[in-house]
């Protein structure tokens, strides 16, 4: 092996190392800030909604949307006061984006370089994204019940747009990480195709363009749970990172095989899966919803 790939090889696994270290420096303190972002305090006298929020995520942002509207229905208000501080994770691959304490309702895993951040926690599972989160959770000891579905799957019960006129044959999401700026040029000209942005926390514009179209194909997972749930046909584009978090998905809709384009060009090819039947999996989430931590 040439030094120079050696020592990078050192760098990545000492750099995991310290992590772990970090990990294990902080976590007397976990329960005072939200996830890693330790500038953020959690409020005392307070269900802390633990998401990110430092960039504009659409699957992210949803977070507060969704529990603030099922909190509504009971006439409770997020900022209600609770004794102690309490820690509650929903929408997204936030399980192990911090190590709070915390109440689990429809979150998942990221990918397994991360399950350390597991240990020595105390977990209240109500409901996970899907089975590969819960088979993670109960091989570190936690009891899980088997109610999946990632929160976001509730969102066409919050907001559900006027009837919209199809324009578009295909529409492309990608993942927040994904560089469509070479893509575009060559795929984009043809007007069957729209782009849509899934940066951003404006859901009514997103789900209002996206009804615009006939199929999604997407390589963020957001992408795929929002059209699925608004009726749409999804691909998957073969994303650039774990592809743990988008089987953790499909498995909790029952299909344990879905296909995976490489590329833009394969998708347009080809033949989506069926859509998922989601209203035992809508029913069952939010009849898991912890409404007693703001007892």
């Amino acid at each position: 092996m040439r030094a120079d790939k050696l020592n990078l090889k050192i760098k990545k696994i000492l750099g995991r190392r310290a992590k772990k270290v970090l990990v294990k420096m902080i976590h007397p303190w976990r329960n005072q800030f939200i996830l890693f972002n330790w500038s953020k305090k959690a409020q005392n006298n307070h269900v802390n909604l633990d998401y990110w929020d430092e960039t504009e995520n659409l699957g992210d942002t949803l977070s507060p949307v969704i529990v603030n509207h099922l909190l509504a229905l009971r006439g409770i208000s997020p900022d209600k006061e609770v004794k102690g501080k309490k820690h509650l994770y929903a929408v997204g691959s936030v399980l192990t984006a911090g190590i709070q304490d915390a109440t689990i309702w429809g979150s998942g895993i990221l990918n397994a370089s991360l399950n350390y951040r597991l240990e020595k926690r105390k977990l209240d599972v109500r409901a996970v994204r899907g089975p590969v989160t819960r088979i993670i959770l109960m091989d570190h000891g936690y009891e899980v019940p088997e109610v999946y579905g990632d929160p976001a799957i509730l969102l066409p019960e919050i907001y559900m747009p006027q009837k919209i006129q199809k324009q578009y044959k295909f529409g492309l999401i990608a993942h927040k990480d994904y560089d469509l700026s070479k893509v575009a040029k060559k795929n984009f000209q043809n007007k069957a195709i729209k782009t849509l942005n899934i940066c951003t926390a404006d859901y009514k514009t997103f789900i209002d363009e996206l009804n615009s179209v006939e199929v999604v194909i997407s390589s963020s997972l957001h992408g795929i749970i929002l059209a699925e749930s608004y009726g749409i046909h999804a691909i998957l584009l073969e994303p650039q990172i774990d592809i743990l978090k988008y089987s953790d998905y499909y498995y909790s809709t029952g299909r344990l095989t879905f296909p995976v384009a490489r590329t833009i060009e394969e998708a347009l090819t080809i033949h989506p899966t069926a859509l998922p039947k989601m209203e035992e999996l809508r029913s069952k989430l939010k009849a898991a919803f912890p409404y007693d931590i703001y007892d």
